[in-house]
């Protein structure tokens, strides 16, 4: 069979971009709608609403956002929470603001995140096969190739820094890519990608810097005739983000809280002061390890693809444009990874900014055999996709009907009936530093934590049997409520 017969025709490239869609948007659906409706939060979530809503509400500033009058971790180096850059917390209470107190804001939020990320994959996809009308057609894949990493899909709809500041770093690349491809130099674009890089920066601190390295290795793979542009691209971009900075920190606000951030945090964490993942040398890998379990999926996709290559006899290999942008994907993960390995203070969600590419990577690894695929079994699109997305819309359907259970959240909602807001909440020692407690209070019922009984008349007590519940029981002092979920109440009583 001749090569441009196994080419999938122009109705073969419709149908696998609609059908691909078609598949991308249910399976998002599925990771994403239910978990959106059943109030299960993941802790940095939590405070990240809650010092947003607090910041709406007028309790704490820009560069003083106020959590609560308590706190579970003991690194925090200053009166308001100093922990992260602000940036995040601004732009959500800015939602709160418009919505109010609603947990709807956590979601919307979310959502427009995704909606974010989403249309710059596709973006940056297009720009990278541009001269590649089949592939060019098909950007659901490296969405759905990023968003198929479960990494992706649980911190995505949980509300956190690493999801946001993704955006402005894959912004910054896309406005970069841009003045790569233009005829003459674009100064807007790379200024503008220089204004992406600190608002990355002020999401989540210097981890935002890697878009710095994108003309650097762009150059590397794409060969000496983007020099020039590239080289002073970077110095644009560069002097941009330094005038930039420079300005914030003339700033006497912005100068305290960023220097208490960055000794507290940044510094913190370089000399292993902070909390850590795993112990031992195998620490400083966590994050590749996470990375390679992830993508087991994608290379049992991509196998299958090169199998089918092999069966069926097809040696046609990838036009050189796709090769160096599955080089160029990689190597930008490898440049954001790399530099976060030195630290063992890691989380699978550190991940985020790197997933986009990798998503990227995988997707111009498998254009080519699914292209050919689709050209020789054009019933794949036509039938496989519409059939695995009916399932998916089913799976939502049930997700919905049978939502996840959130303890805290349950008590939490409980307490906001029995206790003041801005009023402090004692927990006995065994509970008080649990970070899922914390934030799902001030979150949902605005309390804080009392780690002693003088400090408020509100006693909660998280399980049956505790000693210090029976003796209040006891006595005609304190008024006992049963909260449900095995959480009791205990209210002392006013002196006449």
């Amino acid at each position: 069979m001749e090569a441009k017969d196994l080419v999938a025709s122009h109705q073969s490239i419709f149908n696998l971009k609609v059908s691909g869609w078609l598949l991308t948007v249910c399976f998002i659906s599925l990771t994403f709608i239910p978990r959106s409706f059943d109030h299960v939060l993941f802790v940095d979530g939590l405070a990240y609403a809650a010092i947003s809503r607090n910041m709406a509400l007028g309790l704490g500033s820009f560069w003083e956002p106020y959590f609560a009058d308590s706190f579970w971790l003991p690194y925090n180096r200053c009166a308001f929470f100093c922990e992260h850059p602000p940036l995040m917390f601004g732009m959500e209470s800015l939602l709160f603001r418009l919505l109010g107190d609603s947990l709807a804001v956590e979601n919307i939020y979310n959502l427009l995140v995704l909606l974010a990320s989403t249309l710059l994959i596709c973006l940056i996809w297009r720009e990278l096969f541009r001269d590649n009308v089949a592939a060019k057609k098909q950007a659901w894949l490296p969405v759905l190739m990023w968003y198929g990493i479960r990494v992706v899909w649980w911190s995505v709809p949980n509300n956190l820094l690493d999801t946001t500041m993704a955006v402005f770093c894959l912004w910054s690349c896309y406005l970069q890519l841009k003045a790569l491809h233009a005829p003459e130099q674009k100064i807007r674009l790379w200024v503008a990608a220089g204004l992406m890089i600190l608002l990355a920066c002020m999401t989540k601190g210097p981890v935002g810097l890697f878009p710095l390295a994108f003309p650097v290795i762009y150059v590397i793979v794409y060969g000496k005739a983007f020099f020039k542009k590239a080289a002073s691209g970077l110095i644009v971009t560069g002097i941009t983000f330094l005038i930039l900075l420079a300005a914030l920190l003339i700033y006497q606000p912005a100068n305290f809280f960023l220097k208490n951030y960055f000794e507290g945090q940044v510094i913190a964490a370089l000399a292993q002061k902070r909390e850590r993942v795993t112990s031992g040398w195998t620490a400083h890998l966590y994050l590749v390890m996470v990375l390679l379990s992830n993508i087991i999926p994608h290379l049992l996709i991509l196998g299958g693809l090169y199998l089918f290559k092999l069966f069926a006899k097809i040696n046609i290999p990838a036009p050189i444009n796709t090769r160096k942008a599955r080089v160029l994907n990689i190597l930008l993960g490898i440049a954001i990874i790399l530099p976060m390995l030195v630290s063992v203070k890691q989380g699978d969600y550190y991940l985020m900014p790197a997933l986009p590419f990798v998503g990227l990577f995988f997707a111009a690894c498998c254009i080519e055999p699914l292209l050919l695929l689709v050209g020789r079994f054009g019933v794949v699109p036509r039938v496989l996709f519409p059939a695995t997305a009916v399932l998916l819309v089913g799976l939502v359907a049930y997700k919905l009907a049978h939502p996840d259970f959130d303890r805290n959240y349950e008590v939490a909602r409980a307490l906001r009936a029995a206790v003041p807001e801005r009023s402090k909440v004692y927990l006995t020692k065994d509970v008080s530093m649990e970070a899922g407690i914390h934030t799902a209070y001030q979150r949902y019922a605005r309390l804080s934590i009392a780690l002693d009984t003088t400090e408020t008349k509100y006693l909660l007590f998280e399980k049956k049997g505790h000693a210090l519940l029976d003796s209040l029981s006891k006595t005609q002092s304190y008024e006992i409520l049963d909260l449900g979920h095995d959480a009791t109440l205990a209210i002392r009583k006013e002196r006449r």
